[in-house]
């Protein structure tokens, strides 16, 4: 089944190269699925070179590092100029590709988070994680690309190590090597998130403030919170935080948070045997009335109807607290 996804996958790549030397219109973005239905998700490939490359998107999350060279990376509405060292993300569904190249060198990481059993619970509480992946694509265009991950040759030379050991697990397939995949490409995010909490520009700055208020909501959204505390943390005002996570999230700060204490409140209902009576004091909302609302009004279930729809059989839940 690898064989066949890296097979299509060149040879995709190879059709979209010929688009692109065409000089044609762009169509709509083709759609490439990496990976098929009972193959392990996750893949490295270094492409050296990469030619010109029109629009596509993927099914899958890719993490892109440049490692020689420099070219255009094109958007559906913009363009960005890349060159060794830069590592940015393209999430699935983003169309992109790659025009103008000389003696472009990179490394591609594929990967599917939904069915991979990654620690992203964890990854969530890292600051550097956040503004990479979700909060830079989602601002990328607004910043110019400005806030992308940029690596010196010694950072680069040893994420690229990690990657190395990642793609070979991928490739020999030994017992075990989905475990030791998972645990490679833990240790590539964290690395990579490390050194994006680490830089100074003025725009990954930015993002890093807005990651840190995002990763306290994960840790403390049962807590009472106000957007004061939220702006204060960020060191920004009530409306520029506003705007920064309805451009990153398509709602306000305290929806943002609202939707977190709902996520919990069907967790619990789904895998848990927690009683209902309990679950809007679990979740930071104190009027059991208000709770059942506004669960009623993002689900369409009242939380019974939601338990008795989604939850496992109540014997193999862990007891209640």
């Amino acid at each position: 089944m690898l064989g066949f996804c890296v097979r299509y996958a060149q040879g995709a790549r190879r059709w979209l190269r010929a688009l692109a030397a065409a000089r044609l219109p762009q169509p709509v973005a083709l759609k490439l699925n990496l990976f098929g239905k009972a193959d392990f998700p996750l893949a490295a490939s270094p492409v050296e070179p990469q030619g010109e490359l029109a629009l596509h998107e993927h099914d899958c999350l890719e993490l892109v590092l440049v490692t020689g060279g420099h070219a255009t990376h094109r958007l559906e509405l913009e363009s960005f100029p890349i060159e060794k060292g830069d590592v940015f993300v393209v999430p699935p569904g983003m169309s992109h590709g790659y025009g103008n190249c000389r003696a472009l060198d990179l490394m591609n990481v594929v990967f599917d988070l939904k069915r991979l059993e990654l620690p992203e619970y964890q990854l969530l509480r890292i600051p550097g994680y956040v503004a990479l992946f979700s909060l830079e694509p989602r601002l990328r265009v607004r910043d110019g690309f400005k806030s992308r991950l940029k690596l010196d040759n010694q950072a680069l030379a040893e994420v690229l190590q990690l990657i190395g050991l990642l793609r070979k697990e991928t490739l020999e397939r030994k017992p075990t090597f989905e475990l030791a995949c998972t645990g490679l490409l833990t240790t590539v995010l964290v690395h990579l998130a490390r050194s994006y909490a680490a830089m100074t520009t003025p725009q990954s700055q930015a993002l890093m403030r807005v990651a840190s208020v995002v990763e306290w909501l994960n840790q403390h959204f049962v807590d009472p919170i106000a957007l004061e505390d939220l702006a204060r943390r960020a060191h920004m005002s009530k409306s520029t935080l506003g705007r920064c996570f309805q451009e990153c999230f398509g709602m306000a700060p305290m929806s943002y948070l609202i939707d977190l204490r709902l996520k919990q409140a069907e967790h619990l209902l789904r895998d848990t045997n927690t009683l209902i009576r309990d679950i809007a004091p679990r979740i930071g909302i104190d009027n059991p009335s208000y709770f059942a609302r506004i669960f009623r009004k993002r689900t369409g279930l009242e939380p019974s109807a939601y338990r008795e729809r989604h939850q496992s059989s109540p014997a193999s839940l862990p007891p209640r607290p």
